[in-house]
């Protein structure tokens, strides 16, 4: 029972274990090819915790993980995952657009020297969501990368940041290069619609 509860704990979270009897598992789940069109109909997704909410395509799915993460799925990879959970695999969840946050304490620093602690990430500018500055900037480690927007809570106890993957292909030589963000339209509306709700 502690074991399923481990590896329940750990596909919910993200974290990959290789287990052999895992991975058989694993090949059970469907490993879908290209991005459902989003609709133009769009529905919110609300988090009472942080009181914020924004917009998704109605035809696709959101999927809480932990207290601090929320992923938006197309109704292909929702299913994947759902498989994942369902057979125990370890292993990360499909690509996904994801909102998550984490706890700061910026005492006078400002989103962007928050952001520059982490060594492997690149800012590319500003943008307002939430009516307020957030910075976008790129992380990038052996041809993964994802493209990010972070921004404050109102009372700056925690940092929003909105997260896709870059897709990834190779080059004429064979090498892994990024490509375009990963449902850059669904990333757009995630950012765009982005608001604090007042209590």
């Amino acid at each position: 029972m502690q074991l399923k509860s481990i590896l329940l704990g750990a596909a919910l979270t993200g974290i990959t274990l290789i287990a052999p009897s895992n991975l058989v598992q694993a090949q059970v789940c469907p490993q879908p090819n290209g991005i459902v069109t989003p609709t133009n109909e769009t529905r919110d997704i609300r988090n009472e915790r942080f009181n914020y909410r924004f917009k998704i395509p109605v035809n696709y799915k959101s999927m809480a993980v932990n207290n601090n993460r929320t992923l938006i799925l197309d109704p292909r990879r929702f299913e994947e995952a759902q498989c994942l959970i369902r057979i125990r695999a370890g292993v990360e969840f499909p690509d996904s657009i994801t909102v998550y946050t984490e706890p700061v304490n910026p005492r006078n620093r400002s989103v962007a020297d928050l952001v520059r602690q982490n060594s492997l990430a690149t800012i590319t500018g500003t943008r307002t969501v939430a009516n307020q500055t957030a910075v976008t900037y790129t992380t990038d480690a052996m041809g993964y990368g994802d493209a990010n927007v972070a921004f404050f809570t109102p009372d700056r106890k925690h940092m929003i940041i909105v997260s896709a993957p870059f897709q990834s292909q190779q080059n004429s030589r064979g090498e892994r290069v990024r490509g375009s963000i990963f449902n850059k339209n669904v990333f757009d509306t995630v950012v765009s619609t982005f608001t604090f709700v007042p209590r």
